[in-house]
């Protein structure tokens, strides 16, 4: 007898409340400040207080923040102090993931989700060659920027329209988030500064400083994760296919198994990658085999401020929030990534609630 989908087997996994400090350039908050923020939008969200919080689960990495153990400068403003918490040194989505099978487990009925990350501190690129192979590839003086144009350039040898194409898809995406005082053409982005060939600067999401927090429970009102799943390529970018991400199509085929679906059924009303590079965004369509009815990314995506960290999250309540806005869309695949050149992979498809 075959087993019941992984969705019908455990509770319902359910979206119950949503906040965040928004992408700035540079948030003037400390990182407490804005975790605290984060936290509380999203209790008022849920209308719950942090003593109906059963545990937590943060997203953070020492090297990015300065800091040993750095979730324990947030300890307190999670509502961490004397309760189960975890750890991930990775996407915040991936933190999403852990708390829902927590949920799925019967350990705990309400879960607390946070990531945050303040790159204005540092120079986040610099400190992105600490996250490399010390031995091999640091000495390169490698970077996750440098590793995304290396990227690039193996897909651009493979097809030397594609720098146009991405151009077009990071001026689409910057006019459609907030902000622009004009808007941005596919010819700028070509002239923009070339940083990492061939990517342009503005083909580069911004990056920002920013806290995200999602309040997870079993059971009630609220768009549901019914599907999940995750993928960790080899570390070494010479490893791997420089111009694919197969690990997010092995991620996006271990989700939709557990959401009870075919694999082959690849049907959503809305998609919201992780995408740091424009070029990522062909990445990420030729892994989930999505087809044009599909919207991505609708409000700009991470190129609207791309949080380090906390992006996943910010895309998990990016949909969530579109699902209970809008009653023509019922089923979303998010997206996370961490590591150099998209190395760890992360999604999620989630689903209006009754």
């Amino acid at each position: 007898m075959s087993q019941p989908p992984f969705s019908q087997k455990f509770p319902d996994v359910v979206v119950a409340g949503l906040g965040e400090t928004g992408p700035q350039p540079a948030d003037g908050r400390s990182i407490a400040e804005m975790v605290l923020a984060a936290v509380q939008a999203a209790l008022a969200d849920a209308g719950l207080g942090y003593d109906d919080i059963d545990a937590v689960v943060t997203a953070s990495v020492d090297l990015f923040d300065g800091l040993t153990a750095s979730n324990i400068a947030v300890t307190e403003v999670v509502g961490a102090v004397m309760k189960p918490e975890t750890r991930i040194d990775g996407d915040g989505l991936a933190a999403a993931l852990h708390a829902a099978c927590q949920i799925r487990a019967g350990a705990y009925g309400v879960v607390l989700v946070v990531a945050h990350a303040k790159p204005s501190m540092a120079d986040f690129q610099n400190l992105s060659e600490w996250a490399l192979d010390p031995i091999y590839l640091q000495p390169l003086g490698l970077d996750f920027l440098a590793c995304a144009g290396l990227q690039a350039s193996a897909m651009a040898a493979a097809d030397p329209a594609a720098p146009e194409r991405w151009a077009e898809t990071a001026a689409r995406r910057l006019n459609a988030a907030d902000g622009l005082a004009e808007p941005c053409t596919a010819a700028q982005v070509l002239e923009s500064a070339l940083v990492a060939t061939p990517l342009r600067a503005g083909m580069c999401a911004p990056l920002a400083d920013g806290a995200c927090a999602v309040l997870l429970r079993a059971g009630g009102p609220g768009p549901r994760i019914t599907g999940l799943g995750h993928d960790l390529d080899a570390h070494l970018p010479g490893d791997r296919d420089p111009a694919a991400w197969p690990g997010l199509s092995r991620a996006l085929a271990r989700a939709l198994k557990g959401a009870g679906s075919a694999v082959s059924d690849r049907v959503f009303d809305l998609a919201e990658p992780s995408c740091f590079y424009a070029h990522e965004e062909e990445l990420f369509v030729g892994a989930t085999g999505l087809g044009p009815d599909t919207e991505i990314s609708p409000c700009g995506g991470l190129f609207g401020g791309a949080v380090p960290v906390a992006a996943g999250l910010t895309r998990l309540q990016a949909a969530a929030q579109r699902l209970r806005a809008d009653p023509d869309c019922r089923r979303a695949l998010v997206h996370g990534s961490w590591g150099p050149a998209g190395q760890g992979q992360v999604v999620a498809i989630l689903e209006a609630g009754p």
